[in-house]
Parts: structure tokens; C-alpha cells; sequence
């Protein structure tokens, strides 16, 4: 998947998934970043008019993750220790929806992929928005492209 705004509620709702936990840095907004594209914005706007509850699950700093939560009107949560499932199970109750039926959007393979998949979600990985703000960041993504391209014949990790 290339990015979120490929996910319309349409495609969403054919792959049974009623609920939408989504990455902050990287997949909706470049890291370090202050504005986001229009796109992603409309994106999240077709969501809530398709009713689809959508929420940001972040490890990001409160500060940042709480300024796109007011400015975008979502339930997010912040430093929220991915890819443990704990992290999961509390946009869960938020949500409203069943793991099975609950989809995470993300740009990492190692947080927002294996985190959900361990949790029982949906998983789909989008590409990043940017090389990454952190050093252990921009590491993981060296491995992660190791993984994408080879490691898995490449087949698509998403399930």
C-alpha cells in the first residue's frame, strides 16, 4: 500500500474492517513535520463520514501527538509503547470494535505491523512519509526494506 489515502471506506468495509487505529509520524504526517497534505486530511474525512471510528496510536511525544489530536478532532494516545498488545487493547476500547474486525495503518513493519498482528488485528503497511526523525528509526527502516524485498519472496506482509 502506498498510503492511507489508497484505504477508501469502501475498501476498508470489503475487507470486514469496521475500526481504524492509525500511525501518526510517517504515515499520516512527515516526521518533525507541522502540516499535513490535504489528502491525508480528506482521507480521514471520508472515514468519519463512513462512520468508520478512526483513532491515532502513537509512539510519539504527548506534546506533538496531542496537537494533531485537537487539530483533527480523534481520540489519539501517545508514548503508547508499541508493538506490546496492551497498546493495542486500549484503542480497542476506545474503538468500540473486535481485534478481528480492527485494522492498524502504519509505516513500520516492527512496531505497527507486528504489534497488530500480535494483538489480533488487521495489519497494513503504508510507505513512509519521510527516512525518519530518530537514528533507530532511520536503522529499522534499512532492515525493514532487507525484509520487504527479500525475505519474504517478496510477498506482501500485510494480512
Amino acid at each position: 500500500m502506498n498510503a492511507v489515502y489508497d484505504l477508501s471506506p469502501d475498501v476498508l468495509k470489503g475487507h470486514a474492517i469496521e475500526g481504524v487505529m492509525v500511525d501518526l509520524d510517517d504515515t499520516l504526517v512527515p516526521a518533525k513535520s507541522e502540516t499535513m497534505e490535504p489528502r491525508f486530511r480528506e482521507w480521514l474525512g471520508d472515514l468519519k463520514e463512513a462512520s468508520v471510528p478512526t483513532l491515532i496510536l502513537s509512539n510519539g511525544w504527548p506534546k506533538r501527538v496531542a496537537k494533531w489530536s485537537e487539530e483533527l478532532g480523534l481520540e489519539a494516545f501517545s508514548l503508547v509503547g508499541k508493538p506490546w498488545w496492551f497498546a493495542y487493547r486500549r484503542g480497542l476500547k476506545v474503538l468500540g470494535t473486535p481485534a478481528s474486525h480492527t485494522a492498524m495503518v502504519g509505516d513500520q513493519l516492527f512496531t505497527d505491523v507486528l504489534g497488530a498482528n500480535l494483538a489480533g488485528l488487521k495489519s497494513i503497511l503504508v510507505a513512509p512519509l519521510s527516512p525518519g526523525g530518530m537514528p533507530h528509526t532511520r536503522a529499522a527502516r534499512r532492515l525493514e526494506a532487507r525484509i520487504l524485498k527479500g525475505g519474504h519472496g517478496g510477498r506482501s506482509l500485510n494480512r
